[in-house]
């Protein structure tokens, strides 16, 4: 209990308390930068997932099948261009955050509607069946 009692009354350690508020004020100043460091750091990894997350291309075809009664439809979806999607996607995150360039805001075009994309694969299917023909002749 004597030992107790002795370190209660003891100054020889005594912090002034001009030095507490020095290591207070650099431990918060310390906390508050890399808080924001990791804040910015973990925005940053979000920003990459998402865009790694919208590249993986999810088209698919199946053929359909007949025979004798039975028959089955075919299916198929075709994906947006992924770079169409990324532009469009940087353009969302540039008006987020409110870094949009006023120029290159306006050249950026919106993505085209589903009729639209329609069109152009038939263009594109129309195209091929061209440079088929012209081939084999």
């Amino acid at each position: 209990m004597n030992l107790l009692k002795n370190f209660w009354y003891d100054e020889a350690g005594l912090v002034m308390s001009a030095e507490l508020v020095v290591l207070g004020t650099v431990g918060v100043l310390g906390a508050t930068v890399g808080l924001s460091a990791a804040s910015t750091a973990i925005n940053d990894e979000m920003v990459e997932f998402s865009e790694a997350i919208r590249s993986l291309d999810q088209s698919y075809h199946i053929e359909g099948h007949q025979s004798c009664r039975a028959w089955s439809a075919s299916s198929s979806y075709g994906q947006q261009d992924v770079a169409v999607s990324l532009a469009d996607l940087c353009g969302q995150i540039e008006e987020a955050e409110g870094t949009v360039d006023k120029r290159s805001h306006l050249k950026r075009q919106a993505p085209p509607k589903s009729k639209e994309l329609r069109k152009k694969m038939e263009e594109k299917k129309r195209k091929n069946k061209s440079k088929k023909k012209k081939n084999e002749a």
